[in-house]
């Protein structure tokens, strides 16, 4: 089996549990670095049997899952009436808790995506992954992830690790597919701005974890993986400078806006903004000889599930 023979390709699922039958033309997501299935296994191995010889008893399988660590580079949507509606990771933001508000028609007014987290039981997708290795079908049933991105000074990437129940690979030839055309986002000197309570700040890395918290419900007739709650965190690495300020807002938990602005070769834009982030921890760091105070905040919520918005914008 060749290592580079792999595929993901991950889909919305209409009706949890039921496969979405996802495509490489619609539902592919390119991996930034190899990928590999994990099938966790738990067992009753029989040690505790009392027998006239050593050694354990019979083994009995309790059960199985499925997972996916997954990461891939960032890209937009495209140009002009041919600009993709979501983008590529569409899959990944809403089996993490998110809900998506579409505009523009690629014509007189660009494609955007807008995505926002939600509590809303009937707005929680599942969703099906398919992971193909060369020769080899794993289906990722009912499945959902959590979510972060990060960049330092290169690529904007996401990660998540997919759960799905478990289910036996079947034999299957690797589907043709082409790569995505779609330019990347990059986080350079020219390509990313990030603004601080209102101010433009330089820093050398930015993380965002949408913080999903992800849980196994495990009973007779049923497995399943939910999101059951969030904490999300924005973590940037700004310049010192000599004043208390940073320390009184941690003391004060004074919260500030964060707006995190994207942007590709093409001129679209991904923009992350926090109205509501509040200060944790503040941890010494340098950079090229200056002392920087790497920041992590906690998003707050204002009028409930408005911690954050994430927006991909295309371009005519």
């Amino acid at each position: 089996m060749l290592t580079r023979r792999k595929l993901v390709l991950y889909k919305v699922e209409t009706v949890k549990g039921t496969d979405a039958v996802p495509t490489p033309a619609n539902d592919l997501i390119l991996p930034n670095g190899d990928v590999n299935i994990a099938i966790p296994t738990e067992q009753d191995t029989g040690e505790g049997d009392l027998k006239s010889t050593f050694g354990p008893g019979d083994s009995v399988t309790i059960k199985q899952s499925m997972s996916l660590d997954l990461g891939s580079r960032v890209r937009g949507l495209g140009q002009g009436g041919a600009a993709l509606l979501t983008p590529a990771i569409h899959a990944m933001l809403m089996a993490s808790g998110h809900v998506v508000t579409t505009t523009g028609d690629g014509s007189a007014t660009p494609r955007a995506a807008e995505y926002a987290p939600t509590s809303v039981a009937a707005n929680l997708k599942s969703a099906t992954a398919y992971f193909y290795e060369d020769g080899l079908l794993y289906k990722l049933l009912a499945s959902v992830n959590n979510l972060s991105f990060e960049a330092s000074m290169n690529a904007l990437t996401v990660k998540g690790t997919i759960q799905g129940k478990y289910s036996a690979p079947t034999v299957v030839a690797l589907p043709a597919w082409t790569a995505p055309t779609q330019k990347i986002y990059r986080m350079t000197n020219t390509l990313c701005a990030v603004t601080e309570g209102g101010g433009t700040i330089n820093i050398g890395a930015f993380t965002f974890d949408a913080g999903a918290d992800v849980q196994e419900l495990y009973e007779t007739g049923n497995q399943e993986f939910n999101v059951v709650n969030r904490n999300p965190i924005i973590t940037i690495d700004p310049k010192a400078v000599a004043t208390a300020a940073d320390w009184l807002a941690l003391t004060n938990a004074t919260s500030v806006q964060i707006v995190a602005t994207f942007t590709n070769e093409l001129g679209e834009t991904l923009v992350f903004t926090a109205p509501k982030a509040v200060p944790t921890e503040i941890a010494p760091g340098d950079r090229a000889g200056q002392i920087t105070r790497q920041k992590t905040f906690s998003l707050k919520e204002t009028s409930g599930d408005d911690q954050y918005t994430i927006k991909w914008t295309s371009v005519l």
